[in-house]
């Protein structure tokens, strides 16, 4: 019999012991870092505002996907109440690290120090992919506050079967306060409660672009808002006498009530917004958009405001670059691609202007040229104080049938009084 080797075995087994050692250390340590892999993601909570969630839910699966360290807790919020509730958690210092909003929010989170500056991320050559109004409409105080998403405005929407019903011909560019009078009129048939124009007549959010249109020019000027000029009142007493005078004017006490008339052939017209398109398609409405007319007597056009939706981000957040990679990919040219096509969103990036998905698309560039006939929403916080004094206002005047000069002249002292707080 062969005689055993005992240093052989003896180093066999020394050689053993120490790679079942080494593979304990090893598998544990591997097993517990895939296990936990979750605890060591970067968690981005997001919240998204307004139409086209799809879109974005699905955007952000595709980021995750492509940055599987990174997960991105998307919250969708309503409008209403949206200001109040992102200022109750940021001070708690939990606020979300990414938010859609539209431009007037920025100005007021701003002014309180909720959000970051985007100035030192953007670079030059980043800043030149975006349309220019769409940067300035995120702007305040020389600062960058958010990545432009798209482009809101108001139009003229117009039910083509009334239309054809009443043999009235349909909206053109190139209308005045006259035509807009004549055929509202000629579409209200008020025994069946069918009326020819509608619109959200006390909203402040509506009434600049009728100022605009009685050569008021701008809301915003040099620092100022003016509701008691003489313009102003000439606005207000035209917007009056379509409800009262030529009672072509109805289903106006909200937005809401003007846009089911509207969908339900019981106003012949709707001013509103383009995010109403893709309801309206839904709803199988047969309708047309058109720019809105011209005052005749000033020849100055019903001048709208323009809402820049976009992105930001808190200063809370502990992952500004990750947070920043985000927004930039959210405003990517294939995320605005798919919100126009879904949503009819007018897109903020150059290169989309020209591309056959707008060129193509009437809808989208009825909006373009809307917007082209528009002013935009100053992000001073001042303006919150505007829209509240005058949403009293327009329902003292609207609804309560209360003085326009004496209404309007204690709007402008409340404006003022407030305008430092």
């Amino acid at each position: 019999m062969k005689e055993v080797n005992h240093d052989m075995v003896s180093k066999y087994l020394k050689i053993t012991l120490v790679a079942v050692l080494i593979l304990s250390l090893i598998v544990p340590a591997i097993f517990f870092s895939f296990y936990n892999q979750r605890d060591n993601e970067i968690v981005i909570e997001l919240w998204y505002t307004y139409e086209g969630g799809d879109v974005i839910g699905e955007a952000i699966a595709e980021y995750e996907l492509r940055n599987p360290s990174i997960s991105i807790n998307f919250i969708e919020q309503p409008s209403s109440s949206w200001i109040d509730k992102f200022i109750n958690v940021a001070q708690t210092g939990n606020a979300p690290d990414i938010f859609l909003a539209k431009g007037s929010w920025f100005g007021e989170l701003a002014e309180l120090g909720y959000i970051q500056s985007l100035t030192n991320f953007l670079t030059p050559s980043e800043e030149a992919e975006y349309i220019t109004s769409g940067i300035n409409g995120l702007s305040y105080n020389n600062e960058l506050w958010g990545l432009p998403l798209w482009f809101d405005s108001i139009l003229l929407f117009y039910n083509k079967d009334l239309f054809d019903n009443n043999a009235q011909s349909y909206p053109q560019e190139n209308w005045t306060s006259v035509e807009l009078l004549e055929t509202a009129l000629n579409l209200t048939n008020r025994p069946e409660d069918v009326y020819g124009l509608s619109w959200a007549t006390i909203s402040p959010y509506m009434w600049p672009a009728f100022q605009y249109g009685f050569d008021h020019g701008p809301l915003y000027q040099g620092g100022d808002i003016v509701v008691n000029d003489t313009a102003s009142v000439n606005s207000l007493e035209y917007i009056y006498d379509l409800k009262y005078t030529h009672r072509c004017v109805k289903y106006d006490d909200s937005s809401s009530s003007a846009t089911q008339a509207f969908s339900t052939d019981k106003a012949g017209m709707l001013i509103y917004g383009g995010w109403y398109i893709p309801a309206l398609n839904e709803l199988d409405v047969n309708y047309g958009v058109e720019v809105l007319p011209t005052i005749s007597s000033t020849n100055q056009r019903i001048t709208p405001m323009v809402e820049v939706k976009g992105w930001g981000m808190s200063k809370d957040t502990q992952n500004p670059d990750i947070c920043y990679d985000i927004v930039r990919f959210l405003t990517s040219a294939s995320v605005q691609e798919n919100l126009l096509t879904e949503e009819y969103k007018v897109p903020t990036l150059k290169e989309l202007e020209s591309s056959p998905l707008v060129q193509d698309e009437p809808l989208i560039l009825k909006q373009m040229k809307q917007i082209e006939y528009s002013q935009y929403y100053p992000l001073d916080p001042y303006y919150i104080i505007y829209s509240e004094f005058m949403r009293a206002a327009l329902n003292f005047i609207l609804l309560d049938h209360q003085d326009i000069q004496a209404t309007l002249d204690e709007a402008q002292q409340n404006i003022e009084a407030n305008k430092d707080e």
